[in-house]
């Protein structure tokens, strides 16, 4: 399965940062109104709750903005 890009798009330089989907606990995977997969997961890095990454060009991203 692809991997998950984090990012932070409201800051210039932030980093990206890779993680694999069998690392994190998926919670769900719907499609959005525009018919464009995305799913809201879990990961221990990220204690606060869970975490958003829509499906583009093969991979997942998830921007923390």
């Amino acid at each position: 399965m692809a991997d998950i890009c984090i990012f932070n798009s409201a800051y210039r330089d932030s980093e990206k940062r890779w993680i694999s989907v069998d690392d994190v606990r998926v919670v769900t995977m719907k499609m959005d109104y525009d018919n464009r997969p995305y799913m809201m997961f879990e990961h221990s890095d990220f204690p606060l709750g869970g975490l958003r990454a829509d499906f583009k060009d093969g991979n997942w991203y998830c921007d923390l903005d």
